[in-house]
């Protein structure tokens, strides 16, 4: 028999197992070699102590090379909560290659599963080698921790405690029926963006969420002893990236209106910082973490500085880039603007001409934090060349919003008004919806810049972009390259910001009715939706 080590590595926390031998034990206690899945705990090692490990602590343990971001911090403090019965309603949205899934389906799980022993964990992904996969990391990290296995139950996707709790893990759509679990934890349910977009897949999905996987949720029950109502026994942590305004997430958040809400708490991790208009609205049940972020600050710089996310915007396009990195998913046609009608500049052979340009404004009520943006859009009823006929086409230079109080728009227009003047860009109308900051820039700016012109806003946004929308699907509308964040925002409208879209349609209006229909320059526009 081999004679017990002399020393014990002050590296070694009382109750841990290191790699060594078949399994992980270097103890002489062990006669197998295999402590954990045989359950053998060294009495030499046995911790006094009762407390168990926070989660930070825990990764530590499991992880020692694991790097503690800002993100990550906060993100396990929402796990503390829920492993602790404070919080059983999680939905984390976070950019790809973040490390969400090692973090929560790995790590958490098997802390988890540490602090309840007794209790059943499950698993879910796209795939079942995936889920695997995750209760494998998961099963190595609580063994590795010197936490023991059952003798008689250590697969890899259904492993078991001595205390008969543990961990089963499925495919999305997989074999759930016969086990039940006190934490749920759903990890990118979708294969990629065919299966996202799929009506087919996502149905097959929610069939599955409502008919199997909430159904396995053990439920509260009453204590004998104490009479209190136990908490965290259904405890549910979904995390995915978005693919599409209608998969998982979306349904979730659209059954929180319905009779029934789960009251979900929400972290939303855009890969860069948002304004707050910009940021979505949630039904009044759910709860979401605030950033702490600075708008335009980068997730994760220690991985992902800004400047390489920019880079990956120039390579994914304004659609993947909102849907996977900013976690704001618009539809795949586009709502009330589709986007086939989004087309490129009119053919022209020689030096474009407009008759008339214009710049629409749509203007802030203030300057501060919470505040809209204001929206600045150029655009013109181009010319037809020598010899053809004159017909509607209506041409969009350029898009830019900007967050500016009173003093800061009237320091824009003029600024914006010069530089347009030396590029031969001189607008004939500079438009102005009459609310908000309009009157008072109206009247600051009437003497200073030729053609301003006020817009009353009758009726809503929804309603002038409906009536624009068949411009562009007549094809009368093109958009150039520095117009893109009005591209970028009109198929998404009215989700998100609105700003660019409604100084576009009050300037799309304005042109068709004021010029096309020959009606000449008056001091009060009428909008067309008012006029059909």
């Amino acid at each position: 028999m081999l004679a017990p080590p002399a020393t014990v590595s002050p590296l070694l926390r009382p109750g841990t197992i290191t790699a060594a031998g078949v399994l992980g034990s270097p103890f002489h206690g062990d006669p197998w070699g295999d402590a954990g899945v045989l359950a053998f705990r060294d009495p030499s090692i046995v911790s006094g102590s009762t407390a168990p490990l926070s989660l930070r602590a825990f990764i530590t343990e499991a992880m020692p090379a694991y790097g503690f971001h800002r993100w990550a911090l906060v993100l396990i403090a929402l796990l503390q909560q829920i492993a602790d019965g404070e919080l059983s309603r999680l939905i984390v949205t976070c950019p790809p290659r973040l490390g969400k899934s090692l973090l929560i389906s790995k790590l958490f799980l098997a802390y988890f599963v540490y602090r309840h022993p007794h209790l059943f964990s499950a698993v879910a992904s796209y795939s079942g080698e995936l889920a695997y996969a995750h209760s494998r990391e998961a099963r190595h990290f609580y063994r590795a921790t010197g936490n023991p296995l059952s003798r008689d139950s250590a697969a890899v996707g259904n492993w078991l405690t001595p205390q008969r709790g543990g961990c089963i893990a499925a495919g999305v759509d997989g074999p759930f029926n016969g086990k039940g679990y006190s934490l749920g934890i759903i990890d990118d349910p979708y294969k990629g963006p065919h299966d996202a977009g799929s009506a087919r897949v996502r149905d097959r999905i929610v069939e599955w969420l409502k008919s199997v996987w909430f159904l396995r949720a053990e439920p509260s029950f009453i204590d004998a002893g104490t009479g209190a109502l136990q908490r965290n026994l259904s405890a549910q942590v979904i995390v995915l990236t978005r693919w599409d305004e209608n998969d998982m997430v979306g349904w979730l958040l659209a059954q929180e209106l319905e009779q029934a809400p789960q009251h979900w708490h929400v972290l939303d991790l855009p890969a860069i910082a948002e304004h707050s208009p910009e940021r979505p609205s949630y039904p009044p049940s759910v709860t979401v973490e605030p950033d702490w972020r600075q708008p335009g600050e980068a997730l994760c710089p220690e991985r992902f500085p800004l400047q390489e996310l920019l880079k990956i915007r120039q390579r994914t396009g304004a659609f993947w880039w909102s849907a996977l990195y900013q976690q704001r998913p618009a539809p795949a046609a586009g709502g009330i603007f589709q986007r086939a009608w989004l087309r490129n500049a009119f053919p022209r052979k020689a030096k474009r001409r407009y008759g008339p340009l214009i710049l629409s404004c749509d203007l802030t009520f203030k300057g501060e934090e919470d505040s809209c943006y204001c929206g600045f859009v150029l655009m013109g009823l181009l010319a037809p060349d020598t010899g053809m006929a004159q017909r509607l086409e209506i041409e969009v230079l350029w898009a830019v919003r900007k967050r500016l109080g009173l003093p800061g728009t009237v320091h824009f227009l003029l600024a914006a008004s010069a530089a347009l003047h030396k590029q031969g860009l001189r607008p004939n109308a500079v438009l102005v919806e009459d609310a908000a900051n309009g009157p008072a820039v109206l009247q600051v700016l009437r003497r200073k810049i030729c053609g301003l012109l006020p817009v009353p806003p009758r009726g809503s946004k929804e309603l002038r972009a409906h009536a624009v929308a068949p411009l562009l699907e007549a094809g009368q509308v093109a958009f150039h390259p520095r117009a893109e964040p009005l591209t970028e925002e009109l198929p998404r409208f009215p989700k998100g910001s609105k700003d660019l879209t409604d100084a576009f349609c009050h300037g799309a209006l304005w042109l068709e009715e004021r010029y096309w229909k020959g009606l000449g320059v008056q001091d009060a526009p009428v909008p067309l939706l008012l006029s059909r």
